[in-house]
């Protein structure tokens, strides 16, 4: 209950009610992972980061395989400028629930800084595995685009806006490439 609680305050926008709730959860089971990476999500919302990642740390030794934690983990570190920390932890969280999007998609724009290449193959993965989720394949598009692939970056894109139609940032990229 004070578990639930807890996600209640964090979805409302109010982290040190849900910091309190979460407290009281791992009071009464202490190895509750999924309160310890909710915990940690609320420190920071706080920008208490050095909690947030005790917090973390503390759920990936109890359950090393946790795809939350690993994944909270990851863009933590990210947040913290630790880049390849931040890359360890979303390939730990991809590796461990292999359909995590999100994990593919932050490796994406991680890698895309020096290995463009690897970060079109990361960004297509979280494409073919949320295709519902335009922003994943506009993303692609955008790094296809800048490895040199053009016209692949333009199918991509004109697949995006027959889909979506309104989804103005494929339109404005398309529109940016063709020129």
């Amino acid at each position: 209950s004070h578990y639930n609680l807890g996600n209640a305050y964090l979805s409302l926008g109010d982290p040190k009610m849900a910091v309190a709730s979460y407290d009281t959860a791992l009071k009464l089971e202490p190895r509750a992972v999924l309160a310890l990476v909710n915990e940690s999500m609320a420190y920071a919302q706080l920008a208490e980061t050095k909690k947030a990642d005790e917090l973390l740390q503390k759920a990936l030794k109890i359950a090393p395989d946790n795809a939350a934690a690993s994944f909270n983990m990851g863009l933590l570190k990210a947040e913290q400028k630790d880049m390849k920390g931040a890359e360890k932890y979303l390939k730990a969280a991809l590796k461990a629930d292999p359909q995590m999007a999100q994990a593919a998609y932050n490796l994406c724009v991680i890698t895309s800084k020096d290995r463009i290449n690897e970060a079109v193959t990361w960004c297509r993965k979280a494409a073919e595995l949320r295709p519902q989720e335009p922003r994943y394949a506009y993303t692609l598009a955008f790094y296809l685009n800048q490895k040199g692939d053009r016209d692949e970056a333009i199918r991509t894109l004109k697949a995006i806006i027959e889909k979506y139609p309104g989804y103005k940032d494929a339109e404005m990229l398309l529109k940016d490439i063709s020129r």
